[in-house]
């Protein structure tokens, strides 16, 4: 099966990979960006729209220009470093708002069509970090395990119209996601920011290609049942298996010690 999908963050990264794998198989692909003049030439022939998630109109004017879509993967996103104590509520809330409540309106805006026509798909771009949070990176996974509890009630609503919502939770991938790291003015935690930044950096530099991801997407969009959840990348499936079995003491001090704390 083909048709339409709509991906968000479609210029770069794990939602470009999504976008040139959907269009390789047939598809008819939307993609988005908050700056479509400047996407690249690889993407030529593919239908590009602007996108602001923080911005409620910039959703709706989107809505508005796609129509029924088939398929929607839910890739924009960025990042933050920080610790909780010392950022600006502001700045918490601009995260989610990007990474929660942008993806919820769009869902919402999708799910009509698809429930009219029986039959649709949404996939949403989750993190490792939702399973295994780690220290300076924790309203980055907050943000992501509220879609993903969100992304896992919905799953129930919608079953009976047809409807599949699906979370792909990757590891570390290199990609140019925004990754934003805010440090208060003598800042108690800034070494601890500092160490947990670069191991991460680092992990991003080695981590797998987005065309993993975008192997997965194509995996789920053919599949007749898909599982609600998939971790993809390096050590995908290790971090699930050691919330399961490890306690969580145990844990604790494994991340502690990938990060240097």
């Amino acid at each position: 099966m083909t048709g339409t999908a709509l991906v968000t963050g479609a210029a770069s990264g794990i939602g470009k990979a999504a976008a040139l794998a959907l269009k390789s198989a047939g598809w008819e692909v939307i993609g988005t960006s908050r700056t479509p003049e400047t996407v690249g030439a690889d993407l030529a022939g593919t239908r590009f729209l602007r996108l602001d998630l923080m911005d409620e109109n910039s959703i709706a004017a989107l809505l508005g220009q796609v129509g029924t879509v088939d398929v929607l993967v839910n890739s924009a996103g960025a990042s933050l470093m920080s610790a909780v104590e010392e950022t600006p509520v502001a700045k918490i809330r601009g995260l989610f708002e990007l990474i929660v409540f942008g993806n919820v309106r769009l869902m919402q805006g999708v799910l009509p069509g698809m429930r009219a026509a029986g039959r649709g798909l949404i996939i949403n771009i989750g993190s490792y970090a939702e399973v295994t949070p780690v220290p300076c990176s924790s309203i980055y996974a907050g943000a992501k395990a509220a879609l993903h509890v969100l992304s896992a009630g919905l799953r129930q609503e919608v079953r009976p119209f047809g409807v599949k919502i699906v979370t792909v939770a990757p590891t570390f991938i290199k990609t140019p996601i925004v990754q934003e790291r805010f440090c208060a003015e003598n800042s108690a935690y800034a070494g601890m920011i500092q160490k947990a930044g670069a191991v991460r950096d680092k992990n991003i530099d080695s981590g797998s290609s987005p065309d993993i991801v975008a192997r997965q997407i194509l995996k789920i969009v053919r599949a007749k049942n898909p599982a609600s959840f998939y971790p993809v990348g390096k050590n995908a499936r290790l971090f699930p298996v050691m919330q399961r079995i490890l306690p969580e003491r145990v844990r604790e001090a494994v991340i502690r010690r990938h990060y240097h704390l």
